[in-house]
């Protein structure tokens, strides 16, 4: 009863919907999602972290525990009101513990650029925060060229084909960074701080980043790095 009790979702936390870029996009941010998180941040220190060869994440990940993923269908309302009034349903399709932990000068190009996740326009992204400011936060970009935030079926095609020919010119892997702020490339247009316990929501198809500092020698500790829970939510 101890463990589901702490990971009920806060029904008195802060939630707070922005609007953001010019493709007027509902970003959700929820602070204290959890009535407490202590419990999660426990089993994430005891978690059997690996790279995910599925996809480009600069770091390792876990999967959360089933209490966590159960409490998330809580959600659905919320949902409902802020992107599509008419679902039913929410699924789960993935959620895990993730850190950040490649060193900068071993990233690859296309990991210092702003991505989507999904062109799937009822897919949302969540990530739930258990580490604090110093951790930087998650950044939303534009970009420059085509103006594009937001990366459906049917501008993948030209973008994709365009941002390869602009990282080529960048000669990005010469000179190895996180994006943070404004580049060549991309404009940032919001950032979102970390704060622990702190979740925010947003379209998968939206272009984002981890506003990723330093890389310390414990980037790899649950206990001391960028600590967050990454998960993926399809609406029906």
């Amino acid at each position: 009863m101890q463990e589901s009790a702490a990971i009920v979702l806060n029904k008195q936390a802060k939630v707070e919907c922005q609007i953001i870029g010019s493709e007027q996009t509902p970003l959700l941010i929820i602070d204290g999602l959890l009535n407490d998180s202590h419990w999660l941040q426990q089993q994430a220190l005891a978690g059997d972290y690996q790279t995910d060869p599925a996809n480009f994440y600069p770091g390792i990940r876990c999967q959360t525990p089933a209490l966590y993923q159960q409490a998330l269908s809580a959600l659905l309302p919320l949902l409902q009101r802020v992107y599509a009034p008419k679902a039913q349903q929410l699924r789960l399709l993935t959620s895990a513990f993730s850190l950040a932990s490649t060193p900068a000068e071993q990233l690859k190009p296309i990991q210092m650029l702003p991505h989507f996740d999904t062109v799937e326009p009822m897919q949302l992204a969540m990530v739930h925060y258990l580490c604090d400011a110093s951790h930087g936060g998650t950044a939303f970009y534009r970009h420059q060229y085509t103006g594009f935030e937001r990366i459906d079926a049917a501008r993948l095609p030209s973008y994709a084909t365009l941002l390869k020919q602009q990282a080529m010119a960048a000669r990005l892997h010469e000179n190895p960074s996180y994006i943070s702020g404004d580049t060549e490339l991309f404009q940032q247009i919001t950032n979102v701080e970390a704060r622990v316990n702190r979740a925010i929501i947003y379209p998968g198809n939206l272009l984002h980043s981890g506003d990723i500092r330093q890389i310390g020698a414990k980037a790899a500790d649950p206990a001391h790095g960028r600590l967050t829970i990454s998960s993926f939510l399809q609406l029906i």
